[in-house]
């Protein structure tokens, strides 16, 4: 499988380290994704997340000091499939969410859109 199967979907990016965001950016641009974002606040990614059509989205879990899950819990309840990076990996994630996946940072291009397909494969 490989990146061109996320071709034209729309990816909500939540990252507030630049570097880390330009670079998540230039990975999915490259798959073929549209980027939405990068967004480096937990308050304009909700607000992104609530009105924008979004297939997919990356959310890196502590944003600008503040926990992203206001955000996965807003796609969660649209069915909108997310996928967090992290480099604590899942110990980073909510014990009552066994069904919420990390990507562990750092990552290189092809273990994201892996993962990302996966994700989007998942029932």
């Amino acid at each position: 499988m490989t990146g061109s199967a996320l071709a034209g979907k729309r990816v909500l990016v939540v990252e507030d380290e630049y570097l880390v965001a330009l670079l998540v950016e230039d990975m999915l641009s490259d798959a073929g994704c549209i980027v939405i974002g990068p967004f480096s606040r937990v308050r304009d990614a909700l607000a992104a997340a609530d009105t924008e059509v979004v297939d997919i989205a990356v959310l890196d879990v502590n944003v600008a000091g503040e926990m992203v899950f206001p955000v996965a819990h807003l796609l969660e309840k649209k069915g909108t499939p997310f996928l967090f990076v992290t480099g604590y990996g899942q110990a980073a994630l909510p014990r009552d969410k066994p069904g919420w996946v990390a990507c562990k940072k750092p990552f290189q291009s092809g273990h994201l859109i892996e993962c990302l397909l996966r994700k989007m494969q998942a029932p």
